[in-house]
């Protein structure tokens, strides 16, 4: 009638006339070292700085007078939903930056597709040559890697490293060029004129090029 398989509920008879009740009973085993109280300072505190160790939890705990392994402070955090992950680095951009950005952005929204294919975007990197760069784990949900703060600001210009400026379109990549020295207006003009017009006709885009 009930569509439950006859092994439930026989359990669930058995359960009746031993105890009186149906419902779940308590279960052994130690209670939870971490009171609600507890698992909402952990989670205040990783929201405000995602970047907090598991140690830095433990610490706060101890001199709130409680004692917690590093492992207990990790179940918490994953049972409620976050996950230690390397931090994704991203332009350090200024406020009038962000601002310019989203205005592109809105100011081409409609823009179709053909538009696009009209465009060769260009830009410089650097890559680093000596030394590693630091990872940075921090506690955050799946979908929230971009977050301001679950990401670690970085900067295009430093020591030990290599510079390059490089364009793409629609079409397909450009001229790779390889910048000495540092860079200042004179040369990033030259820059422009020795390759942005030559990767134009070599990815045969004609005239209206943006």
């Amino acid at each position: 009638m009930l569509g439950i398989k006859v092994t439930t509920i026989g359990a669930i008879v058995r359960k009746f006339k031993k105890y009186n009740m149906t419902i779940n009973r308590p279960r052994s085993g130690a209670p939870q070292k971490i009171s609600p109280r507890g698992v909402a300072m952990i989670m205040r505190t990783v929201r405000n700085r995602p970047a907090t160790t598991q140690r830095e939890l433990v610490n706060d705990f101890k001199a709130a007078g409680t004692t917690v392994t590093r492992k207990t402070i990790g179940n918490t955090l994953r049972r409620n939903g976050l996950k230690s992950c390397s931090a994704r680095k991203v332009p350090l951009l200024k406020k009038a930056h962000v601002e310019a950005r989203l205005k592109y952005a809105n100011d081409h929204l409609k823009d179709v597709q053909s538009d696009w294919k009209k465009v060769l975007w260009s830009d410089e990197t650097k890559i680093e040559l000596f030394g590693l760069n630091s990872t940075r784990h921090v506690w955050r949900k799946k979908n929230a890697a971009y977050d301001r703060r679950n990401t670690v600001p970085t900067v295009k210009h430093g020591g030990g490293s290599i510079m390059f400026w490089g364009c793409f379109s629609a079409k397909g990549t450009g001229l790779l060029h390889r910048i000495s020295g540092k860079m200042d207006g004179a040369m990033y003009r030259a820059v422009l004129r020795d390759n942005l017009l030559p990767s134009a006709r070599k990815l045969k885009m004609g005239r209206d090029v943006f």
